[in-house]
């Protein structure tokens, strides 16, 4: 067999294999000797029709079959040959195959980029770490919000929600819902202004667009036909207050603390580890970001397809969903992530002692606010398997290099770095006719205007 690698980018490259005549015909033929043996084509038993019989029904459907069986075998067999690892499953460009010819089949193949250790010579890292003082006020913030409650009132304001009847005519047919108001509404659609300071049992007439009549009664089957704008009328039926408490001595109080000094106190206490954890998986992300920063790499849009497929599947959802593109970034993100860490595991072995484990497990656990027997009973199968291994690995791996690096302040907002998917096709090389071109003159060659457009 011939093989010809052309690189396309840092992560795909373009497989061409060729494999002899004489060999794909004798393996063809064998192919179709154990096919026929298996058909049943009436008026013949089992595996005894003629040869030409078998030919003219199925030797289509035969010879579809072998290629693909026959080209997949070859290109394995020459991956494993020339040591050619892989992220997706490659993908077939072109097979062609004539019985008495050589077969040749071309196939684009995603693999790792290659990141050299001087990488991380004087590599600076920005990042910005989180302070025990934002994550206790943080946890109060979180606190405030589930503090939270929902009082009866008896005037309508802006920050209030009403339970409604809504009441309006169309076509000589009266209508009647029961609607919710609530206070994003009220600030919002100048059409529900008039119904500020009305009080329960009020009733208010008023004008609404369309649109937002049906939205509110969420129905279907009224053909507004034309209109824009509809006369309804609103019964106020119960009005609530979202009432969300103020973070001061009063409320530590209530928490059952002396004053709201020592119950942060108290807090910071409690979140000190898992503050200094976080800062670490935050480190390790920086030291990610930062490296594809300093050598960027196009993104394989096979591998990156296969775990947005992945993504969509789980959440049932497809690429109309609001989220869609979230999830897109979220997957370039870890596909990102996946690529750096396992090029640089092949250039700086970390062996995983029994204590490192455990210091492992303990990481994770003060990250979930679990504590290690919790973490180890709710995570057994996970931590026996290999993807834990491998996961205390990288963290070490990452852990290490940020032994060597500096961590510098952010310039600005510390963000992800931007990704470009790679293309499938790589540029042809055209020759260019300057025979009747004077030598002083050089013009740009086809393939670094593409260059320059893409």
């Amino acid at each position: 067999m011939q093989t010809e690698i052309k690189p396309i980018n840092e992560v795909c490259s373009e497989v061409t294999v060729v494999i002899e005549a004489e060999k794909v015909d004798e393996a063809y033929k064998k192919y179709f000797n154990k096919k026929a043996q298996e058909l049943e084509i009436p008026g013949f038993r089992k595996g005894k029709a003629p040869k030409n019989m078998i030919e003219k029904l199925h030797g289509a459907d035969i010879k579809e079959d072998f290629e693909i069986k026959f080209a997949i075998d070859s290109l394995y067999q020459v991956l494993r040959e020339n040591n050619l690892n892989f992220l997706a499953t490659p993908q077939l460009k072109s097979l062609d195959w004539i019985q008495g010819s050589d077969m040749k089949l071309t196939v684009i193949l995603e693999h790792i980029p290659d990141l050299t250790l001087d990488l991380l010579e004087n590599l600076e890292v920005p990042f910005k770490p989180q302070t025990l003082e934002d994550a206790v006020n943080q946890f109060l913030s979180d606190l405030r919000w589930k503090q939270r409650t929902i009082q009866d009132v008896d005037t309508v304001e802006e920050n209030t929600t009403l339970q409604c009847r809504l009441y309006f005519t169309w076509k000589g047919e009266d209508y009647n819902y029961s609607v919710n108001i609530y206070s994003e509404e009220l600030e919002n659609l100048p059409a529900l202004k008039e119904l500020v300071s009305k009080k329960i049992g009020d009733k208010v007439s008023l004008s609404l667009p369309i649109e937002t009549l049906k939205q509110f009664i969420d129905d279907d089957t009224i053909d507004f036909e034309d209109e824009t704008q509809m006369d309804v009328t609103i019964e106020i039926d119960a009005i609530t207050k979202l009432i969300i408490p103020e973070i001061d001595d009063e409320f530590a109080k209530d928490m059952d603390f002396e004053n709201l000094e020592e119950m942060k106190a108290k807090i910071g206490e409690e979140l000190k580890a898992q503050v200094e954890h976080s800062n670490y998986e935050a480190q390790n992300n920086a030291i990610i970001n930062a490296l594809f920063k300093k050598k960027p790499f196009k993104i394989p849009p096979m591998t990156l397809k296969s775990i947005i497929d992945d993504y969509a599947a789980s959440l049932h959802i497809d690429e109309n969903h609001p989220l869609y593109n979230y999830y897109v970034n979220e997957a370039a993100n870890y596909l990102v992530r996946y690529l750096i860490v396992d090029s640089l595991r092949e250039k700086i072995h970390i062996e995983v002692s029994e204590d490192m484990i455990n210091e492992f497990i303990e990481h994770r656990a003060i990250l979930s606010n679990s504590s290690v027997a919790g973490y180890k009973e709710k995570n057994e199968d996970y931590i026996k398997s290999d993807n834990f291994i491998r996961d205390a690995q990288d963290y070490f791996l990452l852990r290490k290099i940020a032994e060597t690096c500096t961590f510098i302040e952010p310039t600005g907002e510390t963000e992800y770095p931007a990704y470009e998917i790679a293309p499938y096709e790589p540029e042809e090389e055209e020759e260019q006719d300057n025979q009747d071109k004077p030598e002083e003159q050089e013009e740009p060659s086809e393939k670094n205007v593409r260059k320059e457009e893409q």
